[in-house]
């Protein structure tokens, strides 16, 4: 019994350890400069990202790892890696508070991607499963934004 605990101390550990390494690499990058605009330190952050993910696959900081995937990956504008990181978040993960969240920005990403009816879609998925959520105004004039045409949008944001 006693070497089990002392496994799953280790294991626990090594999971804090990496974790606090992972923040101090975030740290170090954003302190740094701006990932959006340094592909190089953007694409290591994601590589630290992936290691951790992979190496400790049942943590509970996994959900918080994989929505900052889904923003750096969405900043270098990689829209279907970042779309895909928060359908897992908000799959995986329904039940944390960061979920309705996830699913509005995969949304913004199939905008970003032009997939239009996708992105109406999955908008109006997040106004239906959460009705009350701050965002869902902003949902809903995304929504509306998304029907215009571009002389239309033009029109309408001048007005």
């Amino acid at each position: 019994m006693a070497m089990v605990l002392l496994l799953l101390s280790s294991c626990y550990n090594a999971e804090e350890s990496d974790f606090s390494r992972l923040q101090k690499f975030e740290t170090t990058l954003i302190e740094q400069q701006d990932v959006r605009y340094d592909s190089i330190r953007a694409e290591d952050l994601l590589q630290a990202y992936r290691i951790f993910m992979s190496s400790h696959p049942k943590s509970e900081k996994k959900p918080e790892i994989l929505f900052k995937y889904g923003e750096v990956s969405k900043a270098q504008g990689d829209y279907l890696t970042a779309a895909d990181a928060f359908y897992q978040i908000h799959n995986t993960y329904s039940d944390l508070p960061i979920a309705p969240l996830a699913l509005f920005q995969q949304a913004d990403c199939f905008e970003a991607l032009n997939q239009r009816l996708t992105a109406k879609n999955t908008y109006q998925e997040f106004i239906d499963r959460y009705p009350t959520h701050p965002y869902v105004d902003q949902a809903k004039g995304l929504i509306h934004l998304l029907h215009l045409s571009d002389e239309e949008l033009i029109h309408e944001l001048q007005n």
